[in-house]
């Protein structure tokens, strides 16, 4: 039987993770005082809700278990709120509402999107909103390894235990510390190899952040089209060091057998970056494009592990390219890593349905073909459901671009970079927008973070209303 959600456990957990996001905002905030930034007052003010927030909630009870509907309403609710509240900083630089919520919406999904000019910004709004990437990040990663995950195989191939799976609260403390670990020594290397490479020292702090986060945010309106090619490469570098599963990172440190350190999703994120790369030279080449090998495998790469960073303008791409590029940004990194898109695991499942389906057409009808049971088959369900939302979502809100007379291919392209949380843009997003559309990419980008999913089972009735269990176990209406 289906339960709605307990608005306290809702409520305790949402303050919890409150308490969390005030600690990060401090870091920024600091930076705003210590540079003397008109920012400065609006993150203290940030800071000071969260707290409240934070502290209102713990006269709730702790939640002895939590529900698969109010883990999810509390990733939906975290994702959402918190844009709002750090859309006050990026405001207090003079920037519009609608500019300031959607620079904020595309920097807590690790989106990449901006409507904002960046010359002559001070070191406090840059760093801010690459904050915002990395924090948005991380966070990804440890709410899908730790709430999304529910026992059986795909749990235990995550490397959950047993004790671990049985309560989720009691998962994402235990495992947010592997992540965290080595989420601060992947970001600590990378700016380390960016100095190396000859950057700057907040070149090399942001662009490492926006990097790992497969987030975008470079601190130049051409994106990366200024930097040396040796920092190129290491921003490309750590771009797939984000998009990875990161529980290949920790279990390579805990296994030392050979072959622990590949999976299949790591196998077809390299291959469709070969692919990618080999597709877009050869279109390049067709259409006499005027650009390298280089930018075209930086373009393929951030187009694969969603990170959204480019070399070249993509409003002179061809059609074809475009297209191409929407099928493979849509497809993303791998589960529990900080890309976005479908996931490449969810694509190896749905290419796995359709290859038995097409088996199955050829043999006669007295052959059976083994399918999956129990849990891989509820993954089979998932993976499928999944794809079929983000579709959807896809379809609708590519409509409304139509209707409202932008061009069918850049509208489309802007879409699915939204959807997917890439950043790329063909020339659609700009501060000329209008707010109902940027609110409307808003929402797709908030999607994309949450899995669709989430955002779903937030608004609907039957989260809210109906039976529910008690804090004593008992259920109530």
């Amino acid at each position: 039987m289906q339960f709605s959600v307990r608005p306290a456990v809702v409520a305790r957990l949402l303050g919890d993770m409150y308490g969390i996001l005030a600690l990060l905002t401090i870091v920024p905030g600091v930076l705003a005082w210590a540079t003397e930034s008109v920012a400065a007052p609006a993150y203290a003010l940030v800071v000071l809700a969260l707290g409240i927030a934070w502290l209102a909630a713990r006269g709730l009870p702790a939640p002895r278990g939590v529900q698969k509907n109010e883990a999810l309403v509390v990733v939906a609710l975290v994702f959402s709120s918190s844009s709002l509240l750090l859309a006050l900083p990026v405001m207090a630089y003079g920037i519009p509402f609608i500019d300031a919520w959607f620079e904020a919406v595309s920097g807590v999904t690790t989106t990449g999107l901006s409507t904002l000019q960046l010359a002559d910004r001070p070191v406090a709004f840059l760093f801010g909103r690459a904050w915002m990437q990395w924090v948005g990040g991380i966070g990804v990663v440890v709410l899908a390894l730790a709430l999304f995950v529910r026992p059986g195989v795909s749990a235990s191939r995550l490397g959950f235990s047993r004790q671990e799976m049985d309560d989720v609260v009691g998962g994402t403390r235990a495992h947010a510390r592997r992540v965290i670990i080595i989420y601060l020594g992947l970001t600590l290397l990378g700016i380390s190899a960016l100095l190396l490479a000859g950057a700057s020292l907040i070149d090399a702090i942001v662009h490492c952040m926006a990097a790992l986060s497969t987030g975008g945010f470079a601190n130049y309106q051409a994106s990366l089209a200024s930097v040396s090619a040796s920092q190129l490469w290491v921003i490309n570098a750590l771009c797939i060091a984000g998009a990875v599963s990161f529980h290949l990172y920790y279990r390579s440190l805990l296994y030392t057998r050979r072959g622990q350190f590949l999976d299949s999703q790591l196998y077809a994120l390299l291959a469709l970056l070969l692919l990618l790369s080999s597709l877009l030279w050869a279109l390049g080449q067709a259409a006499d494009l005027d650009a390298s090998l280089a930018d075209l495998a930086t373009l393929a790469i951030s187009a694969q592990t969603t990170a959204g960073f480019s070399t070249v303008d993509l409003a002179t791409l061809p059609p074809a390219m475009l297209l191409l590029l929407c099928a493979f940004m849509a497809i993303g990194g791998g589960a529990g890593s900080t890309a976005g898109g479908i996931k490449l695991d969810r694509a190896l499942v749905v290419l796995q349905v359709a290859y038995r389906a097409l088996l199955r057409s050829s043999l006669p009808e007295k052959v059976y073909v083994r399918g999956e049971k129990g849990a891989e088959a509820s993954r089979l369900e998932e993976a499928v459901a999944l794809v079929f939302w983000f579709l959807l979502f896809v379809l609708l809100s590519w409509l409304v671009f139509l209707a409202c007379g932008y061009p069918a291919m850049n509208s489309l392209f802007e879409v699915v970079s939204a959807t997917a949380t890439v950043g790329l843009s063909a020339g659609v997003t700009s501060a000329d927008l209008p707010p109902a559309l940027k609110a409307l990419l808003c929402f797709n980008m908030l999607l994309g973070r949450v899995e669709i999913v989430a955002m779903l089972v937030l608004f609907a009735p039957r989260s809210w209303f109906g039976r529910r269990r008690a804090l004593n176990g008992r259920t109530t209406k």
